[in-house]
């Protein structure tokens, strides 16, 4: 190779090198803040784009120097060291090398403050799995109360991600709420002055502290900070779910009468005022939960209309389509829905829909000067119908009628009471009191019976999840019954909701 010819290329990478430092410098150049006779300055373009997206650091959460020293050092091997990390995380867990893993985590998170994955996916590992390796429940709880400080911790540096503030309030309502040990988790973090300091006592229930935790998840999700992998229904829900959970609780534990009967109240309020949020759904639409009956008073109001134009058309329509079905279709169709047998329900449901006449077919028989009103009728029924059916769909996703009906029930003086008696009567049957336990079980599922004949509550006896819990309380009660060698009831108070309710093979049982 030419000995000048190389030198000559060398010079010229040198002359590249020094000219692309220029556009560089443009690009990267940090932004300055004013100081006493000097004047701040926005930086470079990288840094401008940094702001304007609110991605500095300071926009991001808190300053960490250890963290920037660490991230200098790995000189951009970032990832590989986090990956490594997160590898002898994993090792020393299963090792159950708990001061190891406990101070990975810590160089991991040096290492990658805003990688969000890292803060949940360890705060998890922390409190469900960690703390399950232990036989004592006690520190059980402290590994839980490790995990939700680790993500409190990952809220100081991503002070813009509302999902790491919704898992804080998840793992202090449902983890300490719902656990096997819930009870004595609940009691311990009642007791905890450490992580509840300056709270006062009746406000230390794990329900109430994961609300307030969801709720400032909201603030943040309505001030456009992004929810990433959330639904926002069920993101939404959960601020009103742990006050009917707390309500629920507060009768679990023994505590009825007004207290019970105010928090099921606030629980009821704060579900209306759910119902009543705008929820964006996977279509980009906005939708309110509540507004579900009002959209279907809107298509019966336009429906009467649309059938007014031409009145008995629609009844014509059906019984011309009827005339087309088969024998055994039209005789399964005939027959009442209780009397039919085996193949008569698929036939029955079939010929549904074959005579089904929709809006539209409607709207197209009707001829002369009132066909274009008939057609706009049609549509827009058909587009209320279809925002009716969304709203459906998302409420059946939080089971939002069930959680709307039970906040008004359980608010009723019956239920209030049925509830005061049978906890009364499962705490004579834990101390082998059946006289007490007999008494209080008769009073709560009479007053269970008093609630079901309610006419503002007339369709309960068919609620699956009301049907389940008393199918429970009945089991315990024939406990109760064989304790005292005595005959389950011929004529039982709630025969008809174990008839809707129980399962063939418990009744079989029973029957022998």
């Amino acid at each position: 190779m030419n000995p000048r010819r190389s030198f000559v290329r060398k010079i010229v990478y040198l002359v590249a090198i020094a000219a692309l430092l220029v556009p560089l410098f443009l690009l990267s150049q940090p932004a300055t803040t004013s100081v006493p006779g000097a004047q701040g300055g926005p930086g470079g373009k990288l840094a401008q784009l940094r702001e304007a997206n609110q991605l500095s650091e300071s926009q991001l959460g808190d300053i960490d120097p250890t963290s920037e020293t660490i991230k200098l050092a790995t000189l951009g091997m970032r990832g590989v060291a986090t990956v490594f990390l997160w590898d002898k995380a994993n090792d020393y867990k299963k090792k159950k090398d708990w001061t190891n893993l406990s101070a990975t985590l810590n160089q991991m998170v040096k290492l990658e403050p805003h990688f969000i994955t890292v803060w949940r996916h360890q705060a998890w590992n922390l409190s469900y799995n960690v703390s399950a390796e232990f036989d004592d429940y006690r520190e059980r709880y402290r590994w839980v109360i490790r995990g939700i400080e680790f993500l409190k911790n990952g809220i100081r540096y991503n002070s813009r991600e509302p999902k790491l503030v919704w898992d804080t309030g998840w793992f202090i309502a449902q983890k300490i709420g719902r656990a096997d040990e819930h009870k004595q988790f609940r009691r311990l973090f009642k007791a905890d002055e450490d992580f509840n300091a300056g709270r006062p006592i009746d406000e230390r229930d794990n329900w109430l502290v994961g609300k307030e935790w969801f709720a400032k998840a909201e603030v943040m999700a309505d001030q456009g900070m992004p929810l990433r992998g959330t639904s926002p229904v069920i993101f939404y829900s959960d601020r009103a779910m742990c006050q009917m959970n707390y309500s629920d609780a507060l009768e679990k534990d023994g505590i009825f009468e007004e207290k019970a009967k105010r928090a099921w109240q606030r629980a009821g309020a704060e579900w209306h005022e759910f119902g009543d949020r705008e929820i964006t759904t996977s279509t980009g639409e906005r939708i309110q939960l509540n507004d579900l009956e009002l959209h279907y008073a809107q298509i019966g109001k336009l429906r009467a209309e649309l059938d007014g134009i031409e009145p008995g058309l629609r009844e014509k329509l059906v019984e011309q389509k009827r005339r087309l079905l088969g024998s055994a279709e039209r005789a399964a169709l005939e027959k009442p829905a209780d009397k039919r047998e085996g193949e008569e329900f698929r036939l029955a449901f079939e010929a549904e829909q074959k005579i089904s006449v929709n809006d539209n077919e409607v709207a197209r028989r009707i001829s002369g000067e009132n066909r274009k009103k008939a057609l706009e009728l049609a549509k827009r029924i058909e587009e209320i119908d279809k925002t009716a059916s969304m709203v459906d769909r998302y409420r059946n996703v939080v089971n939002f009628e069930y959680w709307r009906r039970r906040a008004r029930i359980e608010q009723d003086p019956a239920a209030l009471a049925a509830r005061e008696y049978i906890y009364n009567g499962d705490e004579a049957f834990a101390r082998a009191d059946l006289i007490t336990a007999r008494e209080s079980y008769d009073k709560g599922l009479t007053k269970w019976r008093e609630l079901l004949d309610k006419e503002e509550f007339k369709g309960l006896v068919d609620d699956v999840h009301t049907g389940e819990e008393l199918v429970e309380m009945v089991k315990v009660y024939r406990q109760i019954l064989e304790k005292r060698d005595e005959k389950f009831p011929e004529d039982f108070i709630l025969a008809d909701v174990l008839r809707k309710h129980e399962r063939p093979e418990i009744i079989e049982e029973q029957q022998q």
